[in-house]
């Protein structure tokens, strides 16, 4: 019985890679997630439109925040301190000319979920929004 799980659990992991690979769209929204998830701030702000934001609730305060996003990309850039982290996408939906991608990133003391809604503009897939969540672990 366990093997016929394993075998059906892998058979349907390959299907779904397989689909994937075949969506050139699907190829082109996680390529543009990847330029955000590189952690690069000059590589990142390829990724976003200009007049992106960032919105979220402030983990010590609880107030709501808005950001600009080219305020968001100083920042990375200025971050010497590179901490080390496991970041994956999670999830990634495409209808027309819109797009949702889900990415969750750990550290040793936080995990984080950004939600990153995009458009294809100009024949390029670019983040519009970004929300996330934070939790301590």
């Amino acid at each position: 019985m366990k093997k016929s799980m394993l075998t059906l659990t892998m058979s349907l992991l390959t299907v779904i890679v397989a689909l994937a690979q075949n969506n050139p769209e699907e190829a082109a929204v996680r390529a543009c997630l990847q330029e955000y998830m590189s952690g690069d701030g000059y590589r990142m702000e390829k990724a976003f439109h200009p007049s992106a934001t960032m919105k979220y609730i402030d983990a010590q305060s609880g107030e709501f925040k808005d950001v600009p996003i080219a305020e968001f990309i100083a920042r990375v850039k200025a971050n010497t301190n590179k901490s080390e982290r496991k970041i994956e996408i999670v999830s990634v939906n495409i209808e027309g000319n819109a797009a949702s991608g889900k990415i969750r990133i750990e550290t040793g003391t936080v995990i984080m979920y950004d939600y990153m809604n995009m458009l294809k503009i100009d024949g390029e897939w670019k983040i519009v929004s970004k929300i996330f969540s934070r939790q301590n672990k």
